[in-house]
C-alpha cells in the first residue's frame, strides 16, 4: 500500500495522470489542437482572479513565479480560466542561457497544461516560444498548423541580439506552422513586417505605468 501511495504522489508531482486525456507526438510532446478564438483584449494571469471584465483572453507573459501555481495545481484554475473568452498556453521561460534539458522541460510544461485545459473544454490559443536555434527541433513540436497562435515581443526590443534571435525564430515558426493569424502582445518589431495577418495587443503593464506618470505630471 505504501508503495502505491508513493507512486501516486510521484505521478501527481509530474502530472502523469493528465497524459491520459491528451495526445502526444512521436517525441512525447503534448499536442495542442487548432483554435480560432479572437479575444477582445488580453490580461495577465496575475490579474485574472480580480478582473471585473471577462470579455478578454488570459495570457502568461509575466514572470514565471507568478504562475508556477498553475503547474503545481492545474485543476484548481480550470473554472477561473473558463470564465474568459480564451486563454493562451502558459509561457514558462525559454532563456538562451538555460541548459538544454531545462528548455525542453519548460516547453513540455507549457504544452502539457495547454493541452490538458483544451481537453477540459477551454478555448486555448497556442503560444509560440523558442530559444536559441537548436531549440527549433522541439519547441514547435505539438503545435497546430493553420491555426491562430500568440506571441510576445515584451523584453525583446531593448537588445539587438535578442531582436535578431526573435525574428529568426519567428520566421522559423511561420515556415513550419503556417499560422492563419498571429496575436501579438507588445510592440511590433521595427522594420519587420510579418507575412501573416497580425492582431496587436498593448502591454497593459506598460500602459498602466504611463497612465500613472501622466496623472503625476498633470
Amino acid at each position: 500500500m505504501s508503495k502505491k501511495i508513493g507512486r501516486d504522489r510521484t505521478y501527481g508531482i509530474y502530472h502523469l495522470d493528465l497524459l491520459q486525456q491528451i495526445k502526444l507526438t512521436e517525441d512525447g510532446m503534448p499536442v495542442i489542437h487548432p483554435c480560432e478564438a479572437m479575444p477582445t483584449r488580453l490580461i495577465g494571469f496575475n490579474n485574472a482572479k480580480t478582473s471585473r471584465r471577462i470579455d478578454c483572453g488570459v495570457h502568461f507573459f509575466i514572470d514565471d513565479y507568478q504562475f508556477q501555481r498553475v503547474w503545481n495545481r492545474p485543476e484548481d484554475y480550470t473554472d477561473l480560466l473558463a470564465r474568459f473568452q480564451c486563454m493562451l498556453t502558459p509561457d514558462f521561460s525559454l532563456y538562451t542561457d538555460m541548459p538544454a534539458p531545462m528548455l525542453r522541460w519548460n516547453c513540455y510544461r507549457n504544452r502539457l497544461l495547454g493541452a490538458w485545459w483544451q481537453a477540459q473544454g477551454l478555448q486555448v490559443i497556442p503560444t509560440l516560444q523558442w530559444s536559441r536555434p537548436s531549440s527549433y527541433e522541439y519547441c514547435f513540436d505539438g503545435l497546430p498548423h493553420h491555426s491562430t497562435v500568440a506571441v510576445s515581443t515584451v523584453g525583446v526590443l531593448n537588445d539587438r541580439k535578442a531582436t535578431r534571435l526573435w525574428v529568426r525564430g519567428f520566421r522559423e515558426a511561420l515556415e513550419m506552422l503556417e499560422p492563419s493569424k498571429v496575436l501579438f502582445y507588445g510592440k511590433p518589431i521595427p522594420g519587420y513586417a510579418p507575412p501573416v495577418k497580425c492582431v496587436y495587443y498593448n502591454n497593459e503593464t506598460i500602459t498602466k505605468l504611463k497612465q500613472i506618470d501622466e496623472r503625476k505630471e498633470s
